[in-house]
């Protein structure tokens, strides 16, 4: 009996071998167990592989990282014009917009004409702003031009004159060429060269001038003298040598 079980066990394993040998070598084409392993070198993917299952899978791989490589090339983008573009030197420079284009003649803009009044024949030329009235004081005689010279007068008046010593005379009310007011003493009856500080010192009585020739000089300020280099004190009559 024992006999019996062990052949039926033998038997089984025998078969098991045979039917797996012979889906070995249906799966390998032929090869056996101890045919030598072929080697498949793949350039794109860097490694060896081998048997044909591997095959396919290189295949696929090879075939996906195509895939991917054509996927991520750059697509060209169609120019809107925001691309700045060097324009070629032989291309002419586009012509600018004239301005003035679609007006009429009335509407396009006239050169400005500098206008000169017209001459009234007085001679009189071009008159800038309003004329000012003519200052009138209101006192006789008096030729004030405005209120500073209407007061200069009234303290002449004042004081009196010096030489005829009248509050009233000719010396006050002289004008100048242009007819405005000058005091001139020289116009009063009674008037005095000596007596004129103008002309005369009236200290000392010299003709008043640089010190040179006996005439009599007084300085502001101490200084030495410009003619002769004495050493003058300020406000002192001064005659060289």
């Amino acid at each position: 009996m024992k006999k019996k079980t062990l052949m039926i066990i033998v038997c089984a394993t025998a078969t098991v071998i045979l039917v797996s040998a012979l889906c070995i070598a249906s799966l390998t084409g032929g090869r056996t167990a101890d045919a030598p392993e072929k080697e498949i070198a793949s350039s794109d993917v860097g490694v060896i592989i081998d048997g044909p299952e591997t095959e396919i899978a290189v295949a696929s791989v090879v075939e996906d990282e195509t895939v991917d490589e054509t996927e991520t090339e750059p697509d060209v983008q169609p120019d809107d014009g925001s691309v700045l573009t060097i324009p070629d030197e032989d291309e002419p420079e586009p012509a600018q917009p004239d301005p003035d284009a679609g007006k009429s003649a009335g509407d396009a803009a006239s050169p400005i004409v500098e206008q000169t009044p017209p001459d009234d024949g007085d001679g009189g030329g071009v008159v800038i702003g309003e004329t000012q009235a003519v200052y009138d004081c209101g006192s006789p005689g008096h030729h004030c031009e405005g209120p500073e010279t209407h007061a200069y007068v009234l303290n002449l008046e004042t004081e009196g004159c010096p030489y005829c010593g009248r509050h009233i005379c000719p010396s006050f009310y002289a004008v100048d060429e242009w007819g405005n007011t000058c005091y001139t003493p020289r116009l009063c009856p009674e008037y005095d060269v000596t007596k004129d500080p103008a002309c005369f010192c009236q200290v000392c009585g010299r003709e008043c001038g640089d010190g040179s020739n006996g005439t009599c000089v007084q300085f502001v300020t101490g200084c030495k003298c410009p003619i002769c280099g004495e050493q003058v004190e300020a406000w002192t009559c001064h005659t060289c040598g």
